[in-house]
This record gives structure tokens, C-alpha cells and sequence, in this order.
């Protein structure tokens, strides 16, 4: 089988970012009408570092060429601030869990010693339940032979 690369979408993550901008707009249009400033000064400051912290694993992704999960026969990498390799001989199953917006895969390990992983599946190119399909499917093909 061949590898899959999975990329942060530039679309989803673009519109979170304008969000955001809108967000930041409103907090600067209320700090010039002088309405509760510190209520606006908070909304412009967290605003802000949620642009820069939205677009720093697109940006890296892009610069870097290296994607965001890569999947081979035999394991997924999965990069971010803290790179790993789950072998596919380690892991039990793949299971999709939705929080309120955001997406994750818990991977359960067959050592019962081990705690239960995640990986973040949101504003990906490949959507959760296709992801957690594949890396379904590419581990009964690993346990097979």
C-alpha cells in the first residue's frame, strides 16, 4: 500500500483566522468608542494569539513540507509539538471521539499498561471517520501478515 499524507486544511484553517480578525475588529472598534476597555483590550490580546497559534501548524507544515500525519503500512507519524511514531503492532483499535468542535483518534493499545493516545483529527485535508477507516483498515492488514 502506498503512504497517506494528511495536511491542516489552508481552507479551514483560513476561516478560523477571519474569524478571529472579526473578533479582533470588534475588540479594536470598542476600544475607540471607549466602552469597557478591558473587557475589548482582553478580546484584542486573546484574539491575537489565537491567530498566531491557528497558523503556526499550517505555516510549519508548509515550510517544513512535512505533513501533519502520515500514514504507511506499518505505523502512523504523527507530527506537531511533539513528533511520535505509533506502531501498528503496539495498537489495539482506532476510535473517532468528538468534543464540542474538534475531533480526536484514541488509540488503545493492546499493553494494558499503556494509557490511551490521541491524535488531533480537526481541520485536517482528510475528514476523522475517513482517517480512523484507514488506520482501521492499515492495522488488520499489519496484523495479518
Amino acid at each position: 500500500m502506498n503512504e497517506i499524507k494528511i495536511y491542516h486544511s489552508v481552507w479551514k484553517t483560513a476561516l478560523t483566522i477571519l474569524a478571529d480578525l472579526l473578533i479582533v475588529a470588534l475588540g479594536v472598534f470598542a476600544i475607540r468608542m471607549g466602552s469597557t476597555p478591558v473587557i475589548a483590550w482582553f478580546l484584542v490580546v486573546f484574539f491575537c494569539v489565537a491567530i498566531l497559534i491557528t497558523a503556526y501548524p499550517l505555516l510549519k507544515e508548509r515550510i517544513t513540507k512535512q505533513p501533519s500525519i502520515t500514514i504507511t503500512d506499518e505505523s502512523v507519524k504523527v507530527s506537531g509539538g511533539k513528533s511520535q511514531e505509533i506502531r501498528f503492532a503496539d495498537v489495539d483499535s482506532f476510535v473517532l471521539k468528538k468534543f464540542i468542535v474538534s475531533s480526536m483518534i484514541v488509540i488503545n493499545y493492546i499493553s494494558e499498561k499503556a494509557t490511551p493516545g490521541a491524535i488531533g483529527a480537526s481541520d485536517l485535508t482528510m475528514k476523522p471517520k475517513e482517517i480512523v477507516k484507514v488506520l482501521n483498515e492499515r492495522l488488520i492488514a499489519s496484523k495479518k501478515g
